[in-house]
C-alpha cells in the first residue's frame, strides 16, 4: 500500500541531468544509484554494463551523444511503462474472471481516496483497487465535504424495511468498509459495491 504511490524508476542519462540530487533512490536512501542486471535481455543493462566496464578501463565506452542516450533512455522507460500497463491489464482481466466464476465475492477494504461522488477502495483480501459510485449505491442520499484537508463523503442508505431509520455513514480514507465483488453482465468486468 505504501509502495503504490512511490514514482516509479526510469532510465535516464546522467550527463543530461545536473542536479545529482535527482540521481539519489529514496527507498534505499543512497545519494547515487544505478540499476542493471544479466547484459542478455534488456537494452539498458547492457548500456550500464558496457559504460561500467568503461569506467573501470577494461573496454571501450560507447560512442553515443548524450542526447542519444537520452533519447534511448526515454523510449526504454515508455516500452517499461507500456509492459506494466499490460500486465495490470491482463491481472484485472483474469481477476474479472475469478469473479464471473466464482462469485460474487467478499471483502473487507480499505478508502484509498474520497471523490464528490465516488470513492476508491483497495479490496484487502485481494489485493486490488476499485471505484465505488455512489449512484451506483441504495442511498437515499450522499454529500461531499473537506473536513480541514480531508475529503469525506456522509451517505445516507436506504432503510431496508419501513420500521427502520436512514442509516448513515462517513466515507473517509483508510476507512474500513465492506464490499462485494460482481460480475458485470456480459462482459469481462466486474464492480464493487458496499455491503
Amino acid at each position: 500500500m505504501f509502495s503504490r504511490p512511490m514514482q516509479m524508476a526510469v532510465y535516464f542519462c546522467t550527463g543530461v541531468l545536473k542536479d545529482e540530487t535527482l540521481f539519489r533512490h529514496y527507498a534505499l536512501n543512497v545519494p547515487l544509484y544505478t540499476h542493471f542486471t544479466s547484459p542478455i535481455r534488456r537494452f539498458p543493462d547492457i548500456v550500464v554494463h558496457r559504460l561500467l566496464s568503461a569506467s573501470l578501463g577494461l573496454g571501450p565506452a560507447p560512442q553515443m551523444e548524450e542526447a542519444e542516450i537520452q533519447k534511448q533512455a526515454e523510449h526504454c522507460n515508455d516500452r517499461k511503462m507500456a509492459s506494466k500497463r499490460v500486465q495490470e491489464l491482463s491481472v484485472d482481466l483474469f481477476f474479472a474472471a475469478f469473479v464471473k466464476e466464482c462469485g460474487p465475492l467478499e471483502s473487507e477494504a480499505m478508502v484509498m481516496g474520497v471523490l464528490s461522488e465516488a470513492f476508491d477502495v483497495l479490496v484487502l483480501r485481494f489485493g486490488v483497487q476499485k471505484r465505488i459510485y455512489c449512484n451506483a449505491l441504495p442511498l437515499l442520499g450522499f454529500q461531499f465535504q473537506k473536513v480541514g484537508k480531508k475529503p469525506q463523503l456522509s451517505i445516507v442508505w436506504e432503510p431496508q424495511s419501513p420500521e427502520q431509520d436512514a442509516a448513515r455513514q462517513v466515507i473517509s480514507i483508510f476507512a474500513l468498509v465492506d464490499v462485494v465483488l460482481r460480475a458485470d453482465n456480459g462482459t469481462t468486468k466486474y464492480s464493487a459495491v458496499l455491503k
